[in-house]
């Protein structure tokens, strides 16, 4: 599996600075040095999945947001991804596509 460690390093920054964490505070709590940290979310230096889960946990956010960018506990996650495969899809394909969300979702209902 490739991991872009530039981009988790920018997402472990945003949700960082979303909490008001200092990389010194976030470097105190880990027991690392604000370099370490600097070097993590600049994408400089790979980190380990014991480290990510310690920093995901301190930083109240599921490890998995920041490995794929994807937040599992947004409710329209999936919207761009399906806004992309209906986007080459002909108008016909679009409505049986319709049709299924429509069954899957009165199915679900009962």
């Amino acid at each position: 599996m490739y991991i872009d460690y530039n981009a988790l390093g920018q997402r472990i920054k945003k949700i960082r600075k979303q909490k008001r964490f200092t990389q010194e505070r976030l470097a105190e709590n880990l027991e690392v040095s604000t370099v370490y940290i600097s070097q993590v979310e600049n994408g400089r230096t790979k980190l380990s999945l014991e480290m990510l889960v310690r920093i995901a946990k301190l930083l109240d956010t599921n490890p998995g947001y920041f490995l794929t960018g994807i937040s599992y506990d947004m409710q329209d996650y999936l919207k761009p991804d399906i806004a992309l495969l209906l986007q080459d899809c002909p108008p016909e394909k679009r409505q049986l596509i319709m049709d299924i969300v429509k069954l899957i979702a009165k199915y679900d209902a009962r």
